[in-house]
Formats: C-alpha cells, sequence, structure tokens
C-alpha cells in the first residue's frame, strides 16, 4: 500500500502535466480561428471565441456535481482517469478540424468528459491525513498555478514555429502521459460503501442537502462563481488584445502567440507564488479578511489594464492581479475541506466546480459583449464583477 505522500506526489506531477497541457491549447484558440480556420469578420471571430470558449466550461458545470458524486459512490480514482484519458481522445481530434463548428462539437464533448483538477482535489483531500489536507492542497494548487504558467509558454511557440494543429496533438499526448502516471502510482481515495448505502447512492443526481445547508459553502461557491467570471471575461479575448498591441507597435507580428504565453505563463507563474504564501498566512489574518483582501487588490490591478500601450505593462499589471486572485483559491478549497463532510467531498468539491464553470462559461459571453466596444472595455467589465462580489463578501459575515 503506497503511502499518501508517495501517491499526492504522483498526483501533482500529473496533474502538471495536464493543466499544462491545457494550456498548450486554450489560449492559441482565437488565433487558430482566425489564422487557420479563416474567419476574417471580427465580429464573427469574437461571437464564435466566446461561444467555443463557453461551451466547455457550461457542459463541465452540469457533468461536475454527476461525476463527483458518483466519484463518493464509487472511485475517486477512476474519475480523474476518465477526465484524463477522454480528455486525450477528444483533443487530438481537434487538429484535424476545418470549421468552428466542430471545434464547437468537440470542445461541448470535451467539457462533458474532463475536469482534472476537481478530480484531484477530491483524491486529495481523501489521501492525506486531516492535519495535512491544506497544505496538500496548497501544494496541489500551486503545482497548477505552475502548468498554466508552462502550458500557455510552451504553447505559444510550438503554435509560432509548429502551427497551431500542433497544439492540440502536443496537449493530447500529454495528458495521456499524466493519466499513465495516475494509473500506475496514484492510489484510489475512495472508501467502500457498505451494500446499503450504495443502493441509496446509485442514483445519478446527487444529494445536494448538505451544500444548502451551509451557509459557509454557499458563500464559497458565490465567491468562486464571482472570480471565474472575472477571470474569464478577459481571458477569451486577451490573444486579440495582444494581437492589437504587438501589430500597433513595433514588435514583430509573427509572435503574437508567444507573445501571449510569455503574459499567460507569467501570470501563472505569479498564482504559483500567491498559492504557496496566501495559503501560508492566511489562517493568521482570516480567511474572509483574505478573500476580500484578495478580491479588492485584484480589481484594483485590472482596471489599469484597460489603459496599456504595450506588452511589457500588460505583462506586469497581470502578474500583480493574478498574485491576489490566484490567492483566493487556495482559501477557498480549504475552508470547503475543513466546513464539509468527507463522505460527500466529491459531490461538494463538484458542485464547487460546477459553480465555477458556470462562471468560467458566462466569463467568456460577457467578454465577447464587452469586446464590441473594444478589447480594453473587456478590463473595466471585469474589475466592476470582482467590485461586486468583494461587496457582497463584506456583506456576509459567516466565513472565519
Amino acid at each position: 500500500m503506497k503511502s499518501w505522500k508517495v501517491s499526492f506526489t504522483a498526483l501533482m506531477i500529473a496533474q502538471l502535466l495536464a493543466i499544462s497541457g491545457f494550456g498548450f491549447t486554450n489560449p492559441i484558440i482565437p488565433l487558430f480561428l482566425s489564422e487557420e480556420i479563416g474567419i476574417a469578420d471580427p465580429v464573427k471571430l469574437k461571437a464564435w471565441v466566446g461561444a467555443i470558449s463557453a461551451i466547455s466550461s457550461l457542459m463541465m458545470a452540469v457533468f461536475a456535481p454527476i461525476w463527483g458524486h458518483l466519484a463518493d459512490t464509487f472511485s475517486r480514482k477512476a474519475m480523474l482517469l476518465r477526465a484524463m484519458f477522454g480528455g486525450a481522445a477528444v483533443i487530438s481530434l481537434m487538429s484535424f478540424v476545418n470549421a468552428p463548428w466542430q471545434l464547437l462539437v468537440l470542445k461541448t464533448i470535451q467539457g462533458c468528459l474532463t475536469g482534472t483538477v476537481t478530480a484531484a482535489t477530491v483524491i486529495t483531500v481523501g489521501i492525506a491525513p486531516a492535519a495535512q489536507v491544506a497544505f496538500a492542497l496548497g501544494l496541489l494548487q500551486t503545482g497548477i498555478a505552475i502548468g498554466n504558467s508552462l502550458g500557455p509558454l510552451i504553447g505559444g511557440f510550438i503554435g509560432d514555429f509548429l502551427g497551431y494543429r500542433a497544439n492540440f496533438i502536443s496537449t493530447s499526448a500529454v495528458l495521456a502521459i499524466a493519466g499513465l502516471l495516475v494509473l500506475k502510482f496514484v492510489e484510489d481515495s475512495s472508501q467502500p460503501a457498505a451494500k446499503t448505502e450504495k443502493k441509496k447512492k446509485l442514483s445519478i443526481i446527487p444529494d445536494f442537502r448538505p451544500i444548502a445547508g451551509s451557509s459557509i459553502l454557499l458563500t464559497m461557491m458565490m465567491v468562486r462563481f464571482g472570480i471565474n467570471i472575472a477571470l474569464n471575461t478577459i481571458s477569451p479575448m486577451l490573444s486579440l488584445f495582444i494581437m492589437e498591441l504587438v501589430r500597433g507597435g513595433s514588435a514583430d507580428s509573427a509572435f503574437v502567440g508567444s507573445s501571449t504565453g510569455i503574459v499567460l505563463g507569467a501570470s501563472a507563474a505569479s498564482t504559483a507564488v500567491a498559492a504557496i504564501l496566501v495559503g501560508k498566512f492566511s489562517p493568521r489574518l482570516g480567511y474572509r479578511r483574505a478573500l476580500i483582501l484578495c478580491l479588492t487588490a485584484g480589481c484594483f490591478f485590472i482596471i489599469p489594464q484597460t489603459f496599456v500601450q504595450n506588452v511589457a505593462q500588460l505583462v506586469v499589471l497581470r502578474i500583480l492581479s493574478a498574485f491576489f486572485l490566484g490567492g483566493a483559491t487556495p482559501v477557498i478549497s480549504a475552508i470547503i475541506a475543513i466546513s464539509s463532510d468527507k463522505k460527500s467531498q466529491g459531490m461538494i468539491y463538484g458542485l464547487n466546480s460546477s459553480v465555477g464553470s458556470a462562471g468560467n462559461a458566462l466569463g467568456p459571453v460577457i467578454g465577447s459583449a464587452a469586446a464590441m466596444i473594444s478589447y480594453r472595455a473587456v478590463f473595466m467589465v471585469s474589475a466592476a464583477v470582482l467590485a461586486l462580489f468583494s461587496w457582497q463578501l463584506l456583506r456576509r459575515r459567516n466565513t472565519g
């Protein structure tokens, strides 16, 4: 029987690889649609980017609680393997698409099957000793942030030098490797359920009563929803905004993909640092205060991004805003871990992921609408969303 540290180390490496792999493709979707598929009309391009970015998250929002419930009932490890190998298969097919509707269909299927972060989080909570849960979640979040840092950076160079279709093949290969790591080295954290208990749980419809009765869990999900809306209002349009900055300046327009990768990679590296520092000091400061600080400061550093004139200015401000918004994630995860019943944690984290995915789906729609005015308006809308949810959190006094 493997020690929890061996399983967790393999899990964190696999998750780092998976998130890196997803980062190879997600940022280049607008460029792929524009330069490979040939959508020249800016209005159509923005509409397709918004729809394709939203659909995967929307389907994850529907399926995450169901997968989480099945993880509690049967096998948490199997749910992670489903997400990794299923994602590898579907994303490999994206390299062959020739029309935006084909990519939309495949992104829909991807949203139904994937969700590696939630599955890895539930396994971590199950295998780590109670005293180590918050620390392990912080480390997992750091691994995720490092993956988010490396993925866009590597993906940007793959797109620039090998073509955007190579990004999809690369993502598929990395997800398959991550799945093999989990298969061989990660121990299942599921507890065998009694037969009578399994009979009660055989329905695929989760029991949401543990969440409905907890104001803390409801508050955390509200905050997660707001953060994801704010982040995804910007992210699908970021590469197009960088294209506007690069082609309006002196930089070589051939390196839009790598410029986007640098911006996203630097932001994700900042998030990795935040996961360690905020996770360490938030218990001393108080979780509620830490969340309010993160949301407020994130809003403060997003506003000036509206007025940047070059990529360097954008990088600095994205690093600062990513630090605070990234720092909120381990705080939310830790509060959920200590405020929920272990027998229902798969479902609870699944619903938390579902709420986050709903924010991921709504964000690109809002961002696409704002981009019809201008790409710069997207930043102001994102800041307004953060300000709203920060104010809502201030009004609630149930989060430590």
